[in-house]
C-alpha cells in the first residue's frame, strides 16, 4: 500500500501515516479509514503525523490541495486536531495556504509543517505536554 500506518509509540500517542512511492489522496483516505478501527481502542488524546519524505512525488497529487485540511481534522473522539506534516514537497506550504509560522487551519484543528526529524520530535513533545481540552 503506498500510504500505511502505524502507531508512532507503544503509548499510541500519534498515528504516523507514511507516504511511499507513488501516491494519491485515495491511498490517504484508504490509509486513514483502516486506522479508524486502531483509534476505536483508544481513549486518550491521539495526535497526527504526516510522513511524505518517501514519497516518489515532486508535488501533492491531484485533488490532494482539496483535502490537505483533513489531515488535522477531528474524524475519530480520541483525534486531538492536530498534525504535522514532514516532508511537504517544493512549494506546497504556499499553494496550500500556510501561515508564516507553517500552520495550516482546519475546521477543528490544524497541521503544522516541519521541516526535520528533530524538530518533529520537539513539537510532538510539546503536544504531549499540552494535550488539547475536550
Amino acid at each position: 500500500m503506498p500510504v500505511h500506518f502505524k502507531w508512532l509509540d507503544e503509548q499510541k500517542r500519534a498515528l504516523r501515516f507514511t507516504a511511499e512511492g507513488i501516491w494519491n489522496r485515495k491511498d490517504y483516505h484508504q490509509a486513514a479509514r483502516a486506522a479508524a478501527f486502531s483509534l476505536s481502542a483508544v481513549n486518550h488524546p491521539v495526535d497526527c503525523i504526516i510522513d511524505l519524505r518517501r514519497s516518489a512525488r515532486p508535488s501533492l497529487p491531484a485533488g490532494a490541495a482539496a483535502h490537505f485540511r483533513s489531515f488535522g481534522r477531528r474524524t475519530q473522539s480520541c483525534l486531538t486536531g492536530r498534525a504535522a506534516v514532514i516532508g511537504l514537497p517544493g512549494n506546497e506550504a504556499d499553494r496550500l495556504g500556510f501561515s508564516r509560522d507553517r500552520r495550516l487551519p482546519t475546521i477543528d484543528g490544524f497541521v503544522q509543517q516541519v521541516d526535520s526529524a528533530e524538530e518533529l520530535k520537539q513539537l510532538l513533545a510539546e503536544w504531549a505536554a499540552n494535550p488539547p481540552e475536550r
